[in-house]
């Protein structure tokens, strides 16, 4: 049985469900092992429609090395694609894509939004995006598997 990714942003009563791609399905169980997680999200600032919490402190080290994953460019990719940035050791940053992203950015794929579930993932970028740019509202994401 496949175990799904969920994220959910409290604060505005948004969860949405996520699974694995074709490839890169260690580092997908890898993080479902570190989980669940909580950050505070973000947005991206200039390159688009673009959701990420960065400096996740997670309990496991990686089962092989970043540079050999899968990489894609996430500005080509569909909406709802979720990708992972190992910074160091056991730290990490998660980024989803909810909308046009506007330059090149080559990153880990992980998992792909459900698509029934793209429509709330845009509401949360839509409202993250307020928060950060206009009304400072502090939202949370908890990343946990199914």
């Amino acid at each position: 049985m496949v175990r799904m990714l969920e994220m959910e942003w409290p604060e505005i009563g948004i969860r949405v469900e996520a699974g694995p791609l074709d490839f890169n399905q260690d580092f997908y169980q890898y993080f479902l092992e570190n989980l669940p997680v909580k950050g505070i999200q973000s947005h991206a600032v200039v390159s688009g429609k673009l959701l990420y919490i960065m400096n996740l402190k997670l309990s496991k080290f990686p089962p092989r090395r970043y540079m050999d994953l899968k990489m894609e460019d996430l500005s080509l990719e569909p909406v709802g694609r979720i990708s992972i940035f190992i910074t160091s050791g056991k730290v990490g940053s998660i980024m989803v894509k909810y909308g046009e992203i506007t330059e090149p950015m080559s990153y880990p794929t992980i998992a792909q939004v459900k698509t029934e579930d793209i429509g709330k993932l845009v509401r949360a970028g839509e409202v993250e995006w307020e928060s950060i740019y206009r009304n400072k509202q502090i939202i949370s994401v908890i990343y946990r598997a199914k």
